[in-house]
């Protein structure tokens, strides 16, 4: 009998192939937008003649509402009906029921393959017997070569390069990018970069042939099963070269797991983590804020250089420059120019943004009283069940303070296997185009404590990021308030966001800011407030971080927007002083680059800022010394200082207000 040449290809479609926002409730599907660039490829495998399929998990949601939202998006009618199926992926069983419906009769065995983006799904369908694909954008490479998957590390020098648009050439291939670490950069020249992506392995022979310097990291077919992670080992830095002090031996002698490591390099260790093993199990000794990040696709990586302006091509509002103390900008004019709130603006903001409620709302969220009833808030990590507490929480606490004039609703990801939600309120634009962002990290982790065990210890992270959190929930209140009392001012659509499982490596915000980009959304600022709650030392400084080396534009559109907020601070939170502003002036890098949330939208190009305390060194090696927060992921993070954090969240507030209006 001849072999059967049908092939089948299933996609989830969350973050795979649409941007999904499920009500408050989660019980429906509040809206469904297709990516354009899988489109793309639903078209090209139809037009080969592959049968196309869904494997979705619906939870709770109607089938027929899935459906409804499909067919409203475009996307139902490149399936066949009888290979849409419904169910959770957290076994073999959805994908042995897909195979059987693959077959439909057909002689032999058809070809079949499953594109999502989680690495634990992927592993249940590679055990029934499945292809698999990370990305959209490998699955034709995946089903008509059959040619093992790679992590590749290519590295690029510019001036080897000739001057040739080598982006365009890799634009042009089957690969993925996951990251960008630049080596070194001259004043008259790009910046030579390390580029890790994902690949077949003829497309590295392709690059080899190119002229690229292609190095192979891992196994053949790794990606299919893995997620990479960039791990930070930040007390091997601090040691210097020649010191035996690290975390390599100590964290993967054990079990096997030395082949996890796939390099070392300046930035730390690249780990390949399996399938049902969880990142969670190295938080390394003397880590430091953002100690781990997860590599997943940014295409963004390989856009052509931009010329000033945002991704779909509008200019962040803060276009002015400022002259700082840190001299980051040395063309006039001064602070004292920036766009400036009213008495009126600045009277609303001081009034709903207080130190009581700083503290009532950081007490609610940490177990110091309950969150709402009788629902106690004991840890926020993405393990513990109180985690989908916070996520029910927050959003009514949107509803509640809204009346109705705020859309809040979750944006959903899967995460190690597990579905998890981003907490998001809409406040509609009126006159002016763009979006702005205040945001902050909803979850917690304790794991500096030994033998802490997440998934019923306490890890209050009231600092981390309780304090953000509420500065956010009462940046809600002050912009209701600011919109309501000048209803005739243009504005720019403003929206709230919630990032879940930060401490994992940025998950949340990273699968929020590429749906964002895939989708086109024009956002003109970031303001992400992470840490702002611990200063117990003179002097009182707190931090602002744009850094962003892989693009010089998306880094000096940043740079803009920190000077913005930093010329805030003069008028509504005079007791602050001038913040420390990240890069410094001297060619100092940024420390906190790609330790936030804020980093997951400048990979996608928008501006973008982090304020938070005095956590890290610089900028300059004449300034004061940092006050990290000793309860630093333990559970002792219990207690912050209100008027501190009230002060910053003010200050990140009214740059929010003036990027809306102005």
């Amino acid at each position: 009998m001849a072999e059967d040449t049908r092939r089948v290809a299933f996609f989830d479609i969350e973050n795979t192939l649409a941007s999904v926002r499920a009500s408050a409730d989660a019980t429906d599907i509040q809206d469904l937008a297709a990516y354009p660039d899988a489109t793309s490829v639903l078209e090209d495998l139809r037009s080969d003649g592959v049968h196309l399929g869904i494997l979705f998990d619906r939870g709770s949601i109607p089938e027929a509402h899935i459906n409804a939202a499909l067919d409203a998006a475009g996307l139902l009618s490149f399936f066949d009906r009888q290979l849409i199926l419904y169910g959770p992926k957290n076994s073999m069983l959805l994908f042995e029921q897909a195979a059987l419906a693959a077959k439909n009769g057909a002689a032999g065995s058809p070809r079949l393959l499953f594109v999502g983006e989680d690495a634990t799904e992927r592993s249940f369908a590679r055990l029934a017997g499945f292809l698999v694909a990370p990305h959209p954008d490998l699955a034709r490479v995946v089903l008509s070569r059959l040619s093992p998957l790679r992590y590749l590390r290519v590295r690029i020098d510019p001036a080897e390069a000739d001057g040739a648009d080598w982006r365009s050439l890799l634009r042009e291939k089957p690969l993925v990018p996951l990251h960008a670490a630049v080596r070194h950069r001259s004043p008259s020249s790009d910046a030579s970069v390390d580029l890790y992506a994902v690949a077949d392995a003829v497309t590295a022979l392709e690059l080899d042939d190119l002229g690229f310097f292609v190095d192979r990291l891992g196994d053949d077919d790794e990606p299919l099963t893995t997620d990479l992670y960039l791990l930070r080992d930040d007390q091997q830095s601090e040691s210097g070269f020649g010191a035996a002090i690290g975390n390599s031996f100590s964290s993967f002698i054990d079990d096997s797991a030395a082949r996890r490591v796939l390099s070392s390099t300046e930035e730390g260790l690249f780990v390949a983590m399996p399938a049902g093993r969880s990142v969670e199990s190295h938080h390394f000794a003397g880590a430091r804020h953002g100690h781990n990040l997860k590599l997943q696709a940014s295409p963004m990586l390989l856009a052509a250089p931009a010329d000033g302006d945002g991704p779909s091509g509008a200019v962040a509002p803060a276009t002015w420059h400022a002259q700082t103390e840190s001299g980051l900008s040395s063309d006039a004019p001064r602070l004292s120019d920036a766009p400036r709130l009213t008495p009126q603006e600045g009277e609303l903001i001081e009034y709903q943004i207080t130190t009581e409620r700083i503290g009532d709302e950081v007490d609610r969220y940490t177990g110091a009283r309950p969150a709402s009833g009788n629902v106690d808030i004991r840890s926020r990590h993405i393990h513990h069940p109180d985690n989908n507490s916070t996520t029910r929480a927050l959003l009514d606490d949107l509803t509640a303070s809204a009346a109705g004039r705020l859309t809040a609703r979750t944006h959903r990801f899967i995460h190690e296997g597990r579905r998890y939600e981003n907490v998001e309120a809409v406040l509609s634009g009126s006159g002016l185009p763009g979006v702005v962002l205040v945001t902050a990290h909803m979850d917690s982790t304790a794991a500096r404590q030994p033998g802490y065990r997440a998934r019923v210890d306490p890890a209050p992270g009231a600092d981390d990021d309780g304090s953000g959190i509420a500065g956010v929930l009462c940046a809600v209140r002050a912009i209701l308030a600011l919109e309501a009392a000048e209803a005739d001012m243009p504005r720019r659509e403003v929206r709230f966001v919630f990032f879940n499982a930060e401490e994992h490596g940025l998950v949340g915000s990273h699968a929020y800011a590429l749906d964002q980009a895939r989708l086109g959304t024009d956002i003109v600022a970031v303001l992400q407030m992470d840490m702002i709650g611990y200063d117990v030392e003179q002097p009182r400084n707190f931090e602002l971080h744009a850094g962003f080396t892989p693009s010089v534009d998306v880094q000096a559109r940043s740079i803009r927007l920190a000077e913005l907020i930093a010329a805030t601070t003069q008028q509504i939170s005079p007791s602050l002083p001038t913040p420390q502003l990240y890069p410094g002036s001297d060619g100092e890098g940024d420390p906190a680059e790609h330790r936030s949330d804020h980093y997951s939208f400048q990979l996608q190009g928008y501006a973008a800022c982090l304020a938070c305390e005095d956590f890290f060194a610089g900028p300059g090696r004449t300034s004061s010394n940092p006050e990290p927060n000793p309860n630093y992921h333990l559970p002792a993070d219990r207690i912050i200082n209100s008027v501190y954090a009230r002060d910053i969240a003010r200050v990140a507030t009214a740059a929010a207000w003036i990027s809306a209006t102005r």
